[in-house]
């Protein structure tokens, strides 16, 4: 079954101010909403996306050994792998593209999540990727952060599962993007003299 992929609107990645109110459906968490029906915003991510299904030739999920950094070049700064380790679950950055590193002013290629993200986020992420496993197919991920660059953002991921034997997700290939988000002023004081 193909995985179906919607695009709402367009951004330059990295550089494209959101939208004041924000047009996704509306959560209960700000950090990790989860949108299985993949309505992606940029442009990169539906072409991450369309690399991804023309890697499966006819499987539920291509492999890591699919995935060739050569045929997406303009790509390389968005794109993550995280390793999957399943019992107890683990998820460790095996890459991180220099754009998300540059927006999080870190490395954290090599670290497990647990290593990095307070418990209430790594539970929101760990609900993300139960989703992937129970449901088998590719979810996109946005919310709302703020980095050490003392800027808020708002983001989107997409996460597209990889299986070394055609069906247990062993890693996870995608996109992330952030776009810059002015914060909201606080009501201003009139002066009444």
């Amino acid at each position: 079954m193909p995985t179906q992929l919607r695009m709402e609107g367009l951004f330059e990645t990295m550089v494209s101010p959101a939208p004041v109110h924000d047009q996704d459906s509306p959560s209960e968490d700000l950090w990790v909403n989860l949108d299985p029906d993949m309505v992606c915003r940029d442009p990169l991510l539906l072409e991450l996306h369309k690399y991804w299904d023309s890697k499966r030739n006819g499987r539920k999920f291509p492999s890591r050994r699919d995935i060739d950094p050569a045929e997406i070049p303009r790509h390389l700064g968005n794109v993550f792998l995280i390793d999957v380790s399943h019992e107890p679950l683990r998820l460790r950055y095996r890459l991180l593209g220099t754009r998300i590193t540059d927006v999080m002013r870190r490395d954290s290629t090599g670290k497990f999540y647990d290593e990095i993200y307070a418990p209430d986020l790594l539970e929101a992420i760990y609900r993300s990727f139960h989703w992937m496993f129970e449901n088998g197919q590719p979810l996109r991920t946005h919310g709302e952060s703020y980095y050490p660059d003392r800027n808020f953002y708002t983001y989107e991921a997409l996460n597209l599962p990889l299986s070394a034997d055609g069906e247990t997700i062993d890693m996870v290939f995608g996109g992330l993007v952030f776009h810059p988000k002015i914060p909201p002023r606080p009501d201003s004081v009139l002066d009444q003299r």
